[in-house]
C-alpha cells in the first residue's frame, strides 16, 4: 500500500472492522460533515491569569447567577480554601485555583477554572440523545429534561469538566457553567466578568479576543508565554488564556488540536452512509447462505435454508427446579436485588464509587461491556449453523440462543441500575432526540433492535411448546381449536421469516459489538496507549466472535452437570478448533497493532497497566490457544472446558482494562475500586440470569434430546 501511512492503515482496519466486510463494499467514507466553525457570532472569554488577584468573587457571582448554594459574599474570602487543588462540581460551575511562585513575573497566580465552551465540543458528540447542544453563540447547554443519566459525556470530556448529582436519587443531573445565557440573551455579560475587580475577564467576539490575547503576548514578551490557550486545544474553545507560564503548570491539560469527535463521527457517518454498509453486509451474508445451502446430493434437501430442527431434536429437561444450587443462586440474587433497591431509593452515591473522575464503573466494563461480548455465542452460532450451513451444529444453537437472549436482556437491567435517569431510557427512540454523530446512540439503537430480534428468533421454541398442549376447562374448552389455531399460524409466520431475523442479528451484532470498543475512542487523552488503537472497534469485534463459542462450550458442559446429561464432546472439539484460528487472528491484529504503533515500551515499563495487558493477552488468548490447538486438550471436556474459561476471563478482563484501568482521569483524586453494592448487583444479575435459564430449559425445548446419564 504505497502511500499509506501507520495512522491512514490503522484507520482503514477500524473502518472495516466497525461494518465488517461490508465496508468496503461502501469505499472511503466521507467526513461526517462540515467540521464546526467558529460561528458569526462566536463569544467568548479571555483569562488574563497575570491580572488574577484571587479574590474569587467570580465564584460568589457564579454561584448567585446559577442560583447555587447560597453564600455570603464575605466567606469566599477565605484563602485557606487554597490549600486543596478543585475542580467544578455540581454544587460550584466555577473554581479558583492558586498556583504556586514562578514563571515569567516570580510571583503566585490563579486560575480560574470552569467549562471551556469547546468549538467541537465532545461532549455534544457523545451524548446520545442530544442533552447538550452548541448554540449560535457557540456556548454548549445542557437540557436535563433530555439526559438519560448516561454520563458518557463526563467520560468524553477532555477537561473534566462536567459534574454529576450522584446523591440525587430521582432527578439526578449534569451540572457545568451555563454561559450565563440567560443574561447574554438580555444584553448582559457572564456574571463573572462582570464582577471581576481586576478586569481579567474580557467577554466579546472570540476573533477580537484572539487579536488581543495576541497584541499582550507581542507587546511584553516578557510578561506572558507564547501561547493562548484555548485557540487551537481540541479545535479550539470559547475560553481562552493568556499566562506567565506553560499552562501544564497551571493545571490546564496538555492536549492536541484534533477535536475528539473527528474521528468517531467520520466512523460513524462512514459506517451509517446511506446504511450502504450494514445492508451490504446484510447482502455479504444472504449470499452466502445461498452459496452454502444444503444441496439434494447432500442427504438434507427437506431442510429449508435457515430452519429449525425439527422438533424432536430438542425438549424440556423437566427436572426439578430447587436444588442446593440454585438456592444458592437464589441467595446470591436475593442480596443483589436488595442493593438494587438502595441504589434506586437513595442515588448512586449510595452503592457505588462512582465519582466525577470515574463515571463509569464495574456496572459498565462488566454487566455492559462484558456481558454484550459474552453474549455474542448467539450470533456467532447462528452464522454457523444457519449461514454457512453446518448443520451438525444445530444441536448447540437453542442454548446459544436463550443465552444470548437472557444475557442482552441483563445487560440491559444492569445498564438500568447505572443509568441516572433510567425512567428516560425509551428517548432515543425518539426521532427529535436522535444524535447520528454518537457512537452511544449507534450502540443502544443496535442492541434495542437485536434483543427484539432475538425475542423473535425465540418465538418458535414457545410456539413448539405449546403445539398441541392447549387444554381450556369449561366454557373456555371452545376456545382451544382457535387458540391452536393461532399458535400454528405464529409458528409458521416467524419460521418463515426465520432467515430474515438470523441475517439481521449477525449484522446488528457486528455494528455494536465493534462500536462498543469506538466509545472510548472519544476519549484520547485519557485512555492508555496501549489500548487506545484506531483499530479497537476491530478488536472488539474479533475479540466477541472468539469469545462466543466458548460461552457455548462453557454453557454446555455445566448444563450438562446441572441437568444430568453428557456434553456434546465431539461438537465442542469442533468449536474448539475454530476457537483457536480466530483467536490466533486476535493476536495477530494485538500485535500488529503495538509495533504499527510503536508502543512496545509501554507494555514493559512494570506499571499496573502493562501488567494487566499481559494477563489480558497471555491468559485469555495465548494460553487457551495453545491448549485448543492440541487436540488431546480438545476431546477432553475438562480440557476444553478450561480453554473455554480462560478465553472468558481474557475477554472479561480486556473489557475490564479498557474502561477501567486504560482509564486516567485529567485530574484524579482518588483511584476507583467498586464498591460492594457494585459487586453484589452484578452477582445477583449473574446469578438471576442461571436461575431464569434453568427454569426456560426445563419447561422448553431448548436442550437437545439426549438419554441422561446415570450420573
Amino acid at each position: 500500500m504505497p502511500g499509506l501511512d501507520r495512522r491512514e492503515f490503522l484507520t482503514t482496519l477500524s473502518r472495516v472492522g466497525a461494518t465488517g466486510a461490508a465496508a468496503v463494499l461502501a469505499g472511503p467514507a466521507e467526513a461526517s460533515s462540515a467540521r464546526p466553525r467558529p460561528m458569526p457570532d462566536q463569544r467568548g472569554v479571555l483569562v488574563d491569569l497575570t491580572q488574577c488577584i484571587g479574590c474569587r468573587k467570580c465564584e460568589w457571582a457564579c454561584n448567585d447567577a446559577n442560583h447555587l448554594p447560597a453564600q455570603a459574599l464575605e466567606t469566599f474570602e477565605d484563602k485557606t480554601i487554597f490549600r486543596e487543588f478543585r475542580r467544578p462540581d455540581a454544587g460550584h460551575y466555577t473554581v479558583v485555583n492558586e498556583v504556586p511562585a514562578g514563571g515569567n513575573l516570580g510571583k503566585a497566580v490563579w486560575a480560574k477554572v470552569q467549562c471551556m465552551h469547546c468549538l467541537d465540543p465532545a461532549c455534544s458528540s457523545a451524548c446520545l440523545v442530544t442533552a447538550f447542544h452548541r448554540d449560535d453563540t457557540g456556548a454548549v447547554t445542557y437540557d436535563v429534561n433530555r439526559c438519560m443519566g448516561c454520563r458518557y459525556c463526563m467520560v468524553a470530556c477532555p477537561f473534566q469538566v462536567p459534574a454529576y448529582e450522584y446523591d440525587n436519587a430521582l432527578t439526578p443531573a449534569v451540572r457545568k457553567c451555563t454561559f450565563c445565557q440567560g443574561r447574554l440573551a438580555e444584553g448582559g455579560v457572564p456574571a463573572c466578568v462582570e464582577i471581576c475587580p481586576p478586569q481579567c475577564l474580557t467577554y466579546g467576539h472570540r476573533e477580537d479576543l484572539l487579536a488581543l490575547a495576541h497584541a499582550k503576548i507581542d507587546t511584553h514578551p516578557d510578561r506572558y508565554v507564547d501561547h493562548v490557550y484555548g485557540e487551537h486545544e481540541v479545535g479550539g474553545t470559547s475560553w481562552l488564556y493568556v499566562a506567565d507560564r506553560p499552562f501544564e503548570e497551571i493545571g490546564l491539560p496538555t492536549l492536541g488540536s484534533d477535536p475528539p469527535p473527528r474521528f468517531t463521527e467520520k466512523l460513524q457517518h462512514g459506517i451509517f452512509k446511506g446504511f450502504v454498509p450494514p445492508l451490504g453486509l446484510y447482502a455479504l451474508l444472504g449470499g452466502f447462505a445461498w452459496l452454502f445451502r444444503p444441496r439434494p446430493e447432500d442427504g438434507d434437501a427437506g431442510r429449508a435454508a435457515g430452519a429449525e430442527p425439527e422438533e424432536e431434536e430438542a425438549a424440556p429437561t423437566h427436572h426439578r427446579f430447587f436444588t442446593r444450587g440454585t438456592l444458592a443462586l437464589l441467595a446470591v440474587a436475593i442480596v443483589g436485588f436488595l442493593f438494587a433497591a438502595i441504589r434506586f431509593t437513595t442515588g448512586l452515591d449510595t452503592v457505588t464509587n462512582l465519582s466525577n473522575q470515574y463515571p463509569w464503573g464495574l456496572w459498565i466494563a462488566i454487566d455492559v461491556a462484558a456481558g454484550v461480548a459474552l453474549a455474542a455465542g448467539g450470533f456467532t452460532t447462528a452464522a454457523l449453523a444457519h449461514i454457512f450451513h453446518r448443520e451438525h451444529f444445530h444441536p448447540i444453537v437453542r442454548p446459544a440462543l436463550l443465552s444470548a437472549l437472557l444475557g442482552y436482556t441483563f445487560v440491559v437491567l444492569g445498564l438500568l441500575a447505572d443509568l441516572g435517569r433510567y425512567y428516560n431510557v425509551w428517548h432515543p427512540m425518539m426521532p427529535w432526540m436522535w444524535s447520528g454523530h454518537s457512537v452511544l446512540f449507534e450502540v443502544g439503537m443496535c442492541v434495542m433492535t437485536y434483543l427484539t430480534v432475538l425475542y423473535a428468533e425465540f418465538v418458535p421454541i414457545v410456539t413448539e411448546r405449546l403445539r398441541g398442549r392447549i387444554h381450556f376447562r369449561g366454557a373456555m374448552a371452545r376456545f382451544e381449536p382457535a387458540a391452536e389455531r393461532f399458535v400454528a399460524a405464529v409458528d409458521r409466520s416467524f419460521r418463515r421469516i426465520m432467515m430474515l431475523l438470523i441475517l439481521a442479528g449477525v449484522v446488528l451484532s457486528c455494528l455494536h459489538q465493534s462500536s462498543l470498543g469506538s466509545l472510548v475512542l472519544l476519549a484520547p487523552s485519557k485512555i492508555h496507549p496501549l489500548w487506545y488503537t484506531p483499530i479497537l472497534p476491530l478488536l472488539f469485534l474479533v475479540s466477541a466472535i472468539s469469545v462466543g463459542f466458548p460461552v457455548v462450550i462453557f454453557e454446555s458442559v455445566l448444563s450438562a452437570r446441572a441437568f444430568g446429561r453428557e456434553p456434546e464432546r465431539e461438537l465442542l472439539s469442533k468449536l474448539g478448533r475454530i476457537v483457536a484460528a480466530i483467536l490466533s487472528i486476535y493476536l495477530l491484529l494485538k500485535i500488529g497493532d503495538v509495533t504499527v504503533r510503536g508502543a512496545w515500551d509501554l507494555a514493559f515499563d512494570g506499571s499496573l497497566a502493562a501488567g494487566m495487558w499481559w494477563v489480558e493477552v497471555g491468559v485469555g488468548v495465548v494460553l487457551p490457544m495453545a491448549l485448543l490447538y492440541s487436540e488431546r486438550i480438545r476431546n477432553s471436556i475438562r480440557g476444553i472446558f478450561a480453554a473455554a474459561t480462560l478465553v472468558i476471563a481474557g475477554v472479561v478482563i480486556n473489557r475490564i482494562d479498557v474502561f477501567l484501568v486504560a482509564y486516567r482521569p485529567v485530574y484524579p483524586d482518588r483511584a476507583y475500586f467498586p464498591h460492594v453494592g457494585e459487586f453484589a448487583v452484578t452477582l445477583g444479575l449473574f446469578a438471576t440470569l442461571m436461575l431464569v435459564y434453568r427454569l426456560i430449559a426445563t419447561h422448553l425445548p431448548v436442550l437437545p434430546r439426549v438419554a441422561e446419564s446415570n450420573r
